[in-house]
């Protein structure tokens, strides 16, 4: 296939089973001719409404997501994804930077964001997970706010247009980010890298076409205003297989799902994957049909890797997550576990036409040492949205024309090859001149019996000197006493090193998290710095 066009002309390339599903959710399909009505009439609406450069898109994963990315894309626009959950302000700075005219809105957020849309001009066209859930589609119906506001069916009305010739170098995606240094940035993914990405990872994980099912189904339980969701969940999938929408990640509502879709693929995060393994409706011969599981994100532990295969196997699935690494700006995927060579606590090698080293100062180092990790993707961003000085800090060109990103995490290769994430290098501390990597410590905590989750805070003593404060998710029924804080600490001294042995471990109800489903670091860290006086 050809992957210099925009992301519509390549999925449509794909596309030539007219009446078979692609989109199921809930108890509503969409063929793929439906999906491709849907998606040039919403184009229709854009070009006829003139809008330009990109399209601002705040939903769950519901189908109005999908048809307005591939919309923007027909129409020769990007898809601006926003996450549903952002505040006020920091929608109307988004809105301001990247200039969107027009935002495809989850409609109970409307009266949160009525003002700003107001004042910036921006058009709403509202949205809601309820309209194709049968049982619940009347009731929606009849709550709408005002016959006045637009909602998304109203597009149905506009005639489907000839898609916008565009090539691979247009920007198909902005997504917002922490960057590689932590500060908020907006990233731009071009079609290239969408459709590169795709090719990359499905001839990598699967080699030999013939295994990928003409049933398949992936289950889409990553938010797809970020780029796992949008560059797996949606973009490489849709070229294969049935996307399976699930709004909001419920891990009993995700089991349910799984069994009645007939799902073979996953991908999510580890939070995810726990939490999974802890639901008791996460069973039953229905995982029989799950092949490949994907992890992201963050560290996964292995125990919590070794309890969900195990229920896979138990249910006649041979199938064991495969963990990877990648960030926002490289549309995601970089690195994966090779199915059948899986390496424990590795995130996996690079996919097919990715390259990765480990350096220090400008020096490329030898396996097994530890420096900052370097990538140059298939799939690397087109740089950050109107800040050419932020980019040039990020990717940088070698002697050989090959484009690098400094990633600002820390890691090591070993001599196979295998990535081994340690950290942000941003959060790595030193005690006692001695490098700390608090995801190792809440990787090995997770292990002891009783523990669901934890969170590891760096601290200052009075007189200046850092060290951990682990904040501890106990396991229902389950005590953080002193038995359970001596194993903690004793798990911690042999696993990883006495001095990434925490000082202080504070229970917590339960870990905030970011809403991919990551453990909330920053959080932490701020309220450890507010309570430092109470312990």
């Amino acid at each position: 296939m050809n992957t210099d066009q925009g992301i519509f002309a390549y999925l449509s390339d794909w596309l030539d089973a007219p009446d078979k599903v692609l989109i199921e959710y809930y108890k509503r399909a969409f063929t793929q001719a439906e999906f491709l009505e849907i998606v040039l009439k919403t184009a229709g609406f854009l070009n006829k409404n003139g809008f330009v450069g990109s399209v601002a898109i705040m939903l769950p994963n519901i189908p109005e997501a999908l048809f307005a990315i591939y919309g923007a894309s027909a129409s020769g626009l990007a898809a601006n994804l926003i996450n549903p959950r952002l505040p006020a302000n920091t929608l109307r700075r988004i809105l301001s930077k990247t200039g969107s005219k027009v935002i495809f809105l989850y409609d109970k957020l409307l009266p949160r964001h009525a003002e700003v849309l107001k004042e910036l001009d921006v058009k709403p066209v509202l949205c809601s997970p309820l309209y194709y859930r049968r049982s619940l589609k009347a009731l929606y119906l009849l709550t709408k706010r005002s016959a006045t506001e637009d909602y998304f069916e109203k597009i149905y009305e506009y005639a489907p247009i000839t898609p916008v010739a565009v090539d691979g170098s247009s920007a198909a995606a902005y997504i917002h980010s922490g960057g590689t240094t932590g500060e908020p940035k907006t990233v731009v993914i071009s079609a290239k890298a969408l459709n590169e990405l795709e090719r990359a990872v499905v001839t990598s994980v699967h080699p030999d076409p013939s295994t990928i099912p003409d049933d398949g189904g992936m289950l889409m339980m990553l938010p797809v205003f970020h780029g796992f969701g949008l560059g797996i969940s949606a973009h490489t999938i849709a070229c294969h297989i049935r996307m399976v929408l699930e709004p909001v990640f419920k891990a009993k509502e995700a089991a349910k799902l799984i069994r009645r879709h007939r799902i073979t693929h996953m991908a999510g995060v580890p939070s995810m994957y726990r939490k999974l393994a802890e639901e008791p409706a996460f069973k039953g011969k229905g995982l029989s049909k799950v092949m490949r599981v994907f992890c992201g994100g963050d560290i996964l532990s292995p125990e919590i890797k070794r309890k969900f295969d195990a229920i896979l196997h138990r249910y006649g699935s041979d199938a064991e997550i495969l963990e990877g690494y990648g960030l926002t700006e490289t549309a995601s995927v970089v690195t994966v576990n090779p199915v059948g060579a899986v390496k424990e606590r590795s995130q996996g090698k690079p996919l097919n036409g990715n390259r990765i080293k480990i350096t220090a100062d400008g020096t490329e180092l030898p396996p097994m040492t530890a420096g900052e990790i370097e990538v140059a993707p298939v799939s690397l961003m087109s740089g950050y949205f109107n800040d050419p000085a932020a980019t040039a800090n990020a990717v940088y060109t070698d002697s050989e024309g090959v484009k690098w990103l400094k990633t600002g995490d820390m890691g090591y290769v070993d001599s196979d090859g295998y990535l081994y994430f340690s950290e942000r290098i941003k959060r790595s501390l030193k005690i006692a001149a001695i490098n700390v990597f608090p995801s190792e410590i809440e990787a090995v905590s997770a292990t002891v019996p009783g523990v669901s989750g934890a969170c590891a805070a760096r601290m200052k003593d009075s007189n200046g000197k850092p060290y951990i404060r682990l904040y501890v998710e106990t396991a229902e029924g389950a005590v953080l006493d002193g038995a359970m804080k001596n194993a903690i600490k004793k798990k911690i001294s042999s696993s990883v090193m006495r001095y990434a042995v925490p000082r202080e471990i504070v229970e917590t109800d339960s870990l905030k998290l970011t809403p991919l489903g990551k453990v909330d670091y920053t959080y932490y860290e701020a309220l450890a710095a507010e309570k430092k006086s109470e312990i």
